[in-house]
């Protein structure tokens, strides 16, 4: 079967995209760290949160699928039989979904706490609250 060619997308492009993706399985907690200044292996890290073993599970197999329809397939990893971490490796950005529990215990935004956050959603609006009627 012939593979679909992926659109050209930047790695911030692709790191935003994973963010989005595990958003919408709803990941906790989601940070993108630009890691290509201090690291060789990848450009950016993308850090989530799953309730559970299987909510990590669910994430990481969702991003890992929706990429895959684009053309862009995933170089590595962990499997998915950790309760505490699942690694997907994209070669130029990786997934990391977590446990609350295993989070805390590699801390990865606190070991590569030098390197540089990224928005990688837009920022909420609030909305004006409503004015009082007159009294």
């Amino acid at each position: 079967m012939p593979q679909k060619r992926s659109k050209q997308w930047t790695t911030l492009q692709l790191a935003k995209a994973m963010a989005r993706l595990a958003e919408e399985k709803l990941a906790e907690k989601i940070v993108l760290l630009d890691v290509g200044q201090a690291i060789q292996v990848a450009d950016y890290f993308v850090i989530a949160e799953g309730k559970n073993k299987r909510h990590l599970n669910v994430i990481a197999e969702f991003v890992a699928s929706q990429l895959k329809k684009e053309g862009i397939y995933r170089i590595g990893g962990s499997g998915l039989v950790d309760e505490n971490w699942v690694l997907l490796d994209f070669g130029p950005v990786v997934l990391h979904v977590f446990s609350p529990k295993g989070r805390a215990f590699y801390d990865l935004e606190n070991l590569w706490g030098d390197c540089k956050r990224l928005r990688w959603q837009a920022p909420v609006r609030k909305s004006k609250p409503a004015e009082a009627p007159d009294a």
